[in-house]
C-alpha cells in the first residue's frame, strides 16, 4: 500500500471514482452505493462553476472522495460565502486509518484559507467515527453542531385528501418574480438560509434536468401563490443502486407486487437497480403550511402507483415543516448538521438561536 496522497480531483479521475464508489457501500434495510453520471462532477458544476472534489490516493488507486460547492448564505441576518461539503466517502480498507481524517483536514483548512467565512458538513446521525472531525482536536478548526437532519421517505400509499382553497398548476416565466419574492420571505425565518434570488433560480431551472417550471407546483389561493415546490427527478444525475436488502425488505416488496393486483402501489424495490425516488425540492410557502401540505398531498397522489418507490423531503428535524407531515406514511433517516465558521465568536449566538437552518442548495446536491 503506498503512501496516501490528497489533491484535487481532475477529469481524468472519472472512473477511478465511479470504481470506487461502487465498493463503498451505504449498508442498512437496503445496500446500496451511490452512482452519479454523466460524470462524478456534472451537477455541482452546473450549480457552482468553481465547485471542486478532492481524492486521496494511495498510489494509483483512488480511496477517498470528498467534494465542495460554494454558494452565498446568509447567517443571522449578515451574507457570506459558504462551502457546502459532499460526496464524502472512503474505501472499506482505508477506513481504519487517517485518511477519512485526512480528507476533512486538509480540505477545511483549505476552504479556510479561501474567501470561504463558512463550511457546511452533515454527518450520519450517532456515527462514532465522525466524531473527531467536529471536537477541534488534531488540527481539525473547531466545529458547532447546528441541529439534526431529517431525510423523510414517503411512500405514496394511499391517496391523500387536498385542501380545495388552493388551485394547484405550474407556474409560468411570469411568476418568478412573484416566487422569488416568496422565497425571500419564508427563509427570513430561518437563523442561516441560502441567499435565492431570480438569477440563482433561472440557472437552476434552466440548466439542471427535471428542474424546469414544468417540474414545479403552485398553489394559489385567490390569485395570489401561497406555495411552491419542485419535484425532481435527480436520476440523470445521481442515483442509489441497490445492491443487497434485508428479508423484511424483500418481503414487503413482494407483498407490494402481490397488492397492485388491486390497488395502487410504489414501484417495488429491485436488486442491482437504482432507487426509483423522487425529491421535493426548492419549497417555500407564505405563512400558509397548508397550501403547502395540499402540494406534497397532490404529489403524493399523482404519483401513486408510478415509476417512483419513494418521494424524498429533506429538512432539519426541529423545521415547522414536519408538523404538516403527521398523516404521510414514510421511513426517517437523520444525520447532524455542523458547521466550521472562520468567525468563531457567531457559535454562541448561533447556538442560542432555535430557529432552524434552511438549507435549499443542499436539497439537490
Amino acid at each position: 500500500m503506498g503512501k496516501t496522497v490528497i489533491r484535487p480531483a481532475v477529469d481524468d479521475d472519472n472512473d477511478g471514482i465511479t470504481a470506487m464508489s461502487k465498493r463503498c457501500l451505504q449498508e442498512g434495510m437496503i445496500t446500496m452505493f451511490v452512482n452519479r453520471t454523466p460524470r462524478f462532477n456534472t451537477l455541482h458544476r452546473l450549480i457552482d462553476s468553481e465547485a471542486i472534489h478532492y481524492v486521496s490516493c494511495s498510489g494509483d488507486e483512488i480511496t477517498g472522495l470528498l467534494g465542495v460547492v460554494h454558494f452565498p448564505y446568509r447567517v443571522l441576518g449578515k451574507e457570506c460565502r459558504a462551502a457546502y461539503m459532499l460526496d464524502f466517502r472512503v474505501l472499506k480498507e482505508h477506513r481504519g486509518g487517517t485518511t477519512a481524517y485526512r480528507l476533512v483536514r486538509d480540505v477545511v483548512n483549505r476552504l479556510r484559507d479561501s474567501d470561504v467565512d463558512l463550511v457546511i458538513a452533515n454527518f450520519l446521525k450517532d456515527n462514532r467515527n465522525s466524531l473527531i472531525f467536529t471536537t477541534g482536536k488534531a488540527m481539525i478548526p473547531d466545529s458547532l453542531r447546528v441541529g439534526e437532519n431529517k431525510i423523510f421517505n414517503i411512500l405514496p400509499l394511499r391517496k391523500m385528501k387536498t385542501d380545495n382553497r388552493f388551485e394547484i398548476s405550474h407556474p409560468e416565466i411570469s411568476d418568478i418574480p412573484e416566487l422569488i419574492e416568496l422565497y425571500r420571505k419564508y427563509s427570513a425565518s430561518f437563523k442561516m438560509a441560502p441567499v435565492f434570488d431570480e438569477e440563482s433560480f433561472r440557472t437552476l431551472t434552466g440548466n439542471i434536468k427535471g428542474l424546469s417550471l414544468d417540474n414545479f407546483f403552485i398553489a394559489r389561493e385567490n390569485g395570489k401563490i401561497r406555495a411552491v415546490t419542485a419535484a425532481w427527478d435527480e436520476h440523470y444525475y445521481k442515483s442509489y443502486q441497490v445492491t443487497r436488502v434485508t428479508f423484511s425488505i424483500k418481503a414487503a416488496s413482494l407483498l407490494m407486487r402481490f397488492l397492485s393486483l388491486f390497488m395502487k402501489t410504489p414501484r417495488p424495490i429491485m436488486l442491482n437497480e437504482p432507487l426509483r425516488q423522487l425529491s421535493l425540492v426548492l419549497y417555500a410557502h407564505d405563512e400558509c403550511p397548508g397550501a403547502l401540505e395540499t402540494l406534497f398531498r397532490h404529489i403524493n397522489n399523482i404519483n401513486r402507483g408510478g415509476k417512483y418507490t419513494i418521494i424524498m423531503l429533506y429538512a432539519q428535524a426541529d423545521d415547522p415543516l414536519f408538523r404538516i407531515m403527521k398523516k404521510f406514511t414514510g421511513v426517517t433517516v437523520k444525520s447532524d448538521m455542523y458547521i466550521f465558521a472562520r468567525d468563531t465568536s457567531v457559535y454562541p449566538e448561533l447556538a442560542a438561536n432555535t430557529s432552524p437552518v434552511l438549507f435549499h442548495t443542499g436539497m439537490i446536491l
